[in-house]
């Protein structure tokens, strides 16, 4: 099917439009589209390259779409690949041609300056009501009729699948193709119509080989893996081959796929870790720049980072509901040492290692509650170490967010400081968000086993097993390592259901490739940490390693092996324990 479109002049500008959109560019003035605010259309997104507005012309629904950008590198990109609005016009237009379900283009124009700044724009006819498949699958899943639930999930999963199979046999690929770049459009009970929308990075009009199919749909497992279980997972990978073959013959750039059912899922096994790190590696840069989520901060000799914003609010933060500001940091930065004086703050930890402190600040009325870090070297060679190369502090501040790039629990860093001498490190802090009510696993433990009858206790304590495992071998499969996984070093939030996350960040590292042996000495500090809280036995440990074993396509007696491996680990463990205990009575009178 040809979609047909026209070029014309409207009050000077020029404007590429279809489907009778030249009424609406007609009626409204040419400089209405320079102030959206002005003619009360409504805000939608916002970022650094991209505005969105909804707004109601001649009668009928529409989004407007700004892109900016007008510096060196936008023109060089712009001379290669043309504007973004034009490409996402073509994308639209190929996907109405292909009855591939996507947002549909009313109009752009390249020629607009919004204040003060050369930017273009795209309109869209709404599609309305529709929401992002991310916040319309958490509605689903919050259903409390299971049975609803499920053939809900089904039916969006089916068509979710036959969405992407038509347009990847329609030579159609979305090469950003996450849950918040697709749209929900109810129609009826259990009927739903998905549609691609940000199609300006669609790559259209070629066949897609089997690598850029595996390619393409680990993109969507991305969130999908997190949100579903393996079930749905697999169901909607047999709906995407059936749907395909369906749409083999219906489009020129249809063809078979080279993988079968269970080839498919294991390439797409591989790809979704594979893109999980590029994604998580390129958040990960974006921790030590400057931009809509970060800010650097310089006061008093002191340089570093700071938290402005973050992207996805959490029920336990109440920092990532605020939007902070860089003068507020550098009011609160002026003399960063007062949070270790003497009634400044509440002592937590006073030891060799590190000083740590509780304290609040206030933003806007809103109090935070934080914890300050400033590492200490217990002797003259670490002191000569640290002074050298990446502070304690930013190595913390890196491994925190890491952690939250890659959806692992953790305690979240908002700032760290450091004071240097040319390459010499000569002070650092770094200040993460304290967990209102939240305590170490070993206090919980022993907490829940002096106030809870037998059986509760008895419960608990395998809930908390299964909830451990997990939590360890997530760390473990996101290619981290914890040189110090005690139970100190993890925080047990949330009541009546508990979630558990990782803090001491500095003590983290990125494994390049996965060593059994890191896996080893991790499992046997945690071994020895718990050694001493009542109420924990044999058999609860043997409980935790089984958990921790048991994975897809784990044999089930792995625990055995792991269980043989740790046991001279643990014993050398448990005698530096006994020494550093020794030490510390020696040198601090305390264990």
């Amino acid at each position: 099917m040809r979609i047909a479109s026209a070029r014309a002049r409207f009050d000077g500008r020029e404007w590429v439009y279809r489907n009778g959109f030249d009424a609406v560019l007609a009626r409204v003035p040419g400089p209405a589209w320079a102030d959206p605010e002005g003619q009360g259309w409504q805000r939608v997104k916002r970022n650094a390259r991209r505005e969105v507005w909804r707004a109601r012309l001649n009668g009928a629904a529409y989004y407007l779409k700004y892109y900016f950008g007008d510096g060196f590198a936008m023109r060089v990109r712009r001379f290669f690949r043309g504007f973004a609005c034009e490409a996402e016009w073509k994308g639209g237009i190929y996907a109405l041609q292909a009855g591939i379900p996507a947002v549909a283009p009313a109009g752009y124009t390249t020629d607009l300056i919004k204040n003060g700044a050369r930017c273009s724009l795209l309109v869209t006819e709404a599609v309305e009501p529709a929401y992002a498949l991310d916040e319309f699958w958490e509605q689903v899943a919050a259903d409390d009729d299971l049975a609803r639930c499920r053939r809900d999930t089904a039916q969006l999963v089916r068509a979710l699948a036959q969405m992407i199979a038509r347009a990847h046999q329609a030579g159609f690929e979305h090469l950003d193709m996450h849950a918040a770049n697709i749209l929900v459009q109810p129609l009826a009970p259990r009927r739903y119509r998905p549609l691609f929308v940000d199609l300006q990075s669609a790559r259209r009009g070629v066949p897609l080989s089997d690598a850029a199919v595996v390619r393409n749909l680990a993109q969507l497992n991305q969130w999908f893996r997190r949100r579903s279980n393996v079930t749905t997972r697999l169901r909607f990978l047999r709906a995407y081959l059936r749907y395909r073959n369906e749409y083999e013959h219906a489009f020129e750039h249809g063809r078979p796929l080279g993988h079968s059912f269970r080839s498919l899922v294991q390439a797409l096994a591989h790809a979704a870790e594979r893109h999980a790190e590029l994604l998580g590696a390129q958040r990960d840069r974006r921790a030590m720049r400057e931009g809509q989520y970060f800010t650097r901060l310089r006061a008093g000799g002191w340089r570093g980072m700071a938290v402005i914003r973050t992207k996805h609010a959490s029920a336990d933060s109440p920092l990532s509901r605020l939007v902070l500001t860089p003068a507020w940091w550098r009011e609160q930065l002026r003399d960063p040492l007062r949070w270790f004086r003497a009634g400044e703050t509440e002592s937590c930890k006073e030891s060799h290692s590190a000083w740590v402190r509780r304290g609040m600040l206030s933003f806007e009325n809103q109090p935070l509650l934080l914890i300050f870090k400033r590492p200490r070297a217990r002797n003259w060679r670490r002191r000569l170490r640290q002074l050298l190369g990446v502070s304690r502090s930013v190595r913390g501040w890196r491994m925190g967010h890491a952690l939250l790039n890659r959806h692992v629990p953790a305690a979240r860093p908002v700032a760290v400081l450091e004071r240097r001498w040319g390459p010499l490190v000569l002070d650092s802090i770094l200040i993460t968000e304290a967990i209102p009510g939240a305590c170490d696993l070993e206090t919980w433990l022993r907490r829940m086993h002096a106030a809870s009858r037998p059986d509760v206790w008895l419960m608990r304590k395998r809930q908390m097993a299964d909830l451990m495992a997990q939590h360890l071998r997530r760390l473990h499969e996101r290619g981290f390592e914890h040189r110090d996984c005690k139970a100190g070093n993890v925080l047990v939030a949330g009541q009546p259901k508990s979630k558990l996350l990782w803090i001491d960040m500095d003590g983290l590292r990125r494994a390049r490739r996965w060593s059994k042996k890191g896996e080893l000495r991790a499992l046997a500090a945690l071994h020895v940490s718990l050694s001493d809280v009542p109420g924990l036995n044999l058999a609860d440990r043997v409980r935790f390693l089984r958990a921790y074993t048991a994975r897809f396509g784990a044999d089930p007696r792995a625990w055995k092996t792991v269980w043989r491996q740790l046991e001279p680990l643990i014993a050398a463990r448990t005698r530096a324990k006994a020494a550093r205990r020794l030490w510390k009575l020696q040198n601090y009178g305390r264990e």
